[in-house]
């Protein structure tokens, strides 16, 4: 006889969690809506892709716009260009020699996002890609060695060269490299590899963005945080985080995944769902564990046909 038994399981998906939005139509700043978030949900919404974009769109207004995560930490949201996490001790990441007379970094005019370093071996924010901004720079080579180059051009136009011909744009670890980096600079204005980007609230590395044209612009020099628009399908805008506008919470929660199971036995003897709960599907249920499902798997009986043979 052979018994065909159709199985159900249940699997937590626990490497991967998925996110609920909430739209939540009460005017706040972007720090009393990323408090409220944190209290009542999991934080202000953090986005990944376009079916994200249109989740928000579909929940929210039909006009207007609304705060969500990603905004600009004046004070923590400098990165450095090699991304190699490897590359960097503790604390190296966070080395800074700042012109300090200048009171730097300023963000003058609320455009200065890379970093330049002066003649003096100190380090001003400079706007990226400006045409008055097209200046030398500095890469970073194999066996830790600094090459000055002298053509003028943008920060992201600096950073392609400096991968193409050597490793990257000079990322700067302690006072020695800087030393070394300003040697090599040979009393020219040079860029290096710092720059400043968004950050998501909850801390994500998402590098998902849907910028509207022309955004993020900074156009009163004190926008460092972000909206989504009704009016633009969803795209973002730049914004001054103490005006008030509704936002966008989401609460985390581990996916679940409904499977079904066929599976055949051979037996010699007729056995009743109960005998097949505890000699076939409690056995497997503890092999399926054992071999890295999560303990809160389950899988039951749904159908069972029987085949004379």
């Amino acid at each position: 006889m052979f018994l065909v038994i159709l199985l159900f399981g249940f699997f937590p998906l626990s490497s991967a969690l998925s996110h609920q939005y909430h739209f939540v139509n009460e005017p706040k700043t972007w720090s009393e809506a990323q408090s409220y978030c944190r209290a009542n949900y999991t934080d202000l919404a953090t986005l990944y892709n376009t079916d994200d974009v249109n989740a928000l769109t579909q929940l929210g207004s039909q006009t207007g716009s609304a705060w969500i995560g990603l905004h600009d930490d004046v004070q923590n949201s400098w990165r450095w260009s090699i991304t190699n996490s490897s590359f960097y001790g503790p604390g190296e990441t966070t080395y800074r020699n700042w012109n300090s007379s200048q009171a730097e970094p300023n963000n003058f005019r609320g455009k200065e996002l890379c970093v330049e370093m002066l003649p003096d071996g100190t380090w001003n924010d400079f706007p990226c890609d400006t045409v008055f901004s097209y200046i030398s720079f500095v890469c970073y080579g194999v066996n830790d060695t600094y090459v000055l180059n002298t053509t003028k051009l943008s920060w992201n136009d600096a950073q392609a060269s400096c991968r193409a011909n050597y490793i990257d744009l000079a990322s700067i670890r302690n006072s020695t490299e800087n030393q070394k980096v300003h040697d090599a600079a040979n009393g020219n204005r040079v860029y290096i590899g710092l720059y400043r980007t968004r950050l998501w609230s909850d801390g994500s590395d998402s590098s998902f963005r849907n910028w509207k044209s022309g955004q993020p612009d900074n156009s009163n020099y004190n926008q460092h945080c972000t909206a989504v628009s009704f009016s633009d399908s969803g795209q973002w805008t730049d914004e001054n985080c103490s005006t008030t506008r509704p936002f966008f919470c989401y609460s985390a929660f581990e996916a679940v995944g409904l499977v079904g199971l066929r599976m055949a036995i051979q037996t010699k003897t007729e056995l009743t769902e109960a005998e097949i709960e505890e000699m076939i599907l409690k056995p497997f249920l503890e092999e399926l564990i054992g071999n890295g499902l999560p303990n809160s798997t389950t899988v039951r009986l749904r159908r069972v046909h029987r085949i004379n043979t």
